[in-house]
């Protein structure tokens, strides 16, 4: 596979990966703000999954 595959392939998830991993950081190991952030982070991956699925269902 050449780089601009890999990109095409492996991009979001790792984007969706990264996103997750800090909002599960700063609900671990921070307070106030930092617990309104990991709320903010840990649910867009949920929307993204949510946006898909249901885009899938309306796509001919």
């Amino acid at each position: 596979m050449d780089n601009q595959n890999l990109k095409k392939v492996w991009g979001i998830p790792l984007l969706l990966t990264i996103i997750t991993v800090f909002g599960l950081l700063s609900a671990l190991l921070g307070t106030g703000f930092w617990y309104i952030l990991s709320w903010i982070t840990l649910t867009i991956p949920l929307i993204v999954i949510v946006w898909e699925v249901w885009g899938y269902k309306t796509k001919p």
